[in-house]
């Protein structure tokens, strides 16, 4: 699996300020039918064990995340092939419980739904909009849930609603580079092209320097011919609007391209290109 770029930021502040509007929308997605959040192993927030030691340092015990990833989410359940424990959907299931924003799960089951063809697939519990509304209600503060949930929604048909995640996401960056970055790659598969052009200004602007973002604006010409890449000499001359880029690719419509521009690795590197992805790996 290929690793895309992961923003990796700490919520915990805005998590804890957000708390009042979590317990609400926790009783909506209760209320249409989602279920509740209590689980027998967790709940647990996915960012907060994604890149933690698989052995606590302190406890000498094994990180709730490798337990559940280890018996219910390996890397062949994950591509949607065979699955350890039970079937595709218990295991991804299993593993969206106890970790409800568990990004890489929660487009596994997207794509699971997309193969069988079902808004509810085979042994999951929830239909896979639930479980977007589900994590959400667990962790209202996770951009990449949000610009998942974003692709997912544009897929269904649904670009008022993915919109409005994906204006969600932008307010919940900051100036992360690696969060703004993500927000444009998404903006483009949604065709928010105008969204797109501001990400890039942003992200770029903060240091980010894979040219991908970059590529795929040049090849609508819509790159800004004012912004200068980090490391590029003063002199260099901008990139015309016109000119070619190989590595890029126009703006994709599925739910597949815009969650794999969302899961990536935090620290990574982005895609080669803009077309869709697998999900990457953690």
């Amino acid at each position: 699996m290929s690793a895309l770029p992961f923003p990796r930021a700490g919520w915990r502040t805005l998590a804890l300020a957000l708390a009042g509007a979590v317990v609400t929308q926790a009783a909506v997605a209760q209320g249409v039918g989602c279920g509740g959040l209590a689980n027998n192993y967790g709940p647990y927030d996915y960012r907060q064990y994604k890149d933690a030691p698989e052995i606590d340092p302190v406890t000498k015990q094994m990180s709730p995340l490798l337990m559940v990833e280890g018996a219910h989410f390996i890397d062949t359940c994950e591509a949607l092939v065979k699955c350890k424990r039970g079937t595709i959907g218990s295991d991804i299931d299993y593993t969206l419980r106890a970790f409800p924003n568990h990004h890489r799960a929660l487009v596994a089951m997207m794509l699971y739904g997309e193969r069988t063809k079902r808004d509810q697939p085979p042994d999951a519990l929830f239909t896979v909009d639930c479980y977007f509304k589900r994590a959400l209600a667990w962790k209202a503060d996770d951009v990449i849930v949000r610009l998942i949930y974003a692709g997912y929604l544009n897929g269904k048909g649904k670009p008022g609603p993915a919109k409005e995640q994906l204006e969600a996401a932008s307010k919940l960056t900051g100036d992360n580079a690696f969060s703004v970055y993500n927000v444009g790659m998404v903006a483009l598969d949604l065709n928010q092209v105008d969204m797109a052009v501001d990400a890039a200004r942003r992200a770029y602007g903060a240091g980010m320097t894979h040219p991908v973002l970059r590529q795929r604006l040049i090849a609508i010409n819509r790159w800004p011919s004012d912004i200068q890449l980090p490391g590029e000499a003063a002199s260099a001359p901008a990139p015309s609007a016109s000119e070619p880029a190989p590595a890029a690719s126009a703006p994709a419509s599925s739910p597949a391209s815009a969650s794999a521009s969302a899961s990536a690795s935090a620290s990574g590197p982005a895609p080669a290109s803009g077309a869709a992805t697998p999900p990457a790996s953690r």
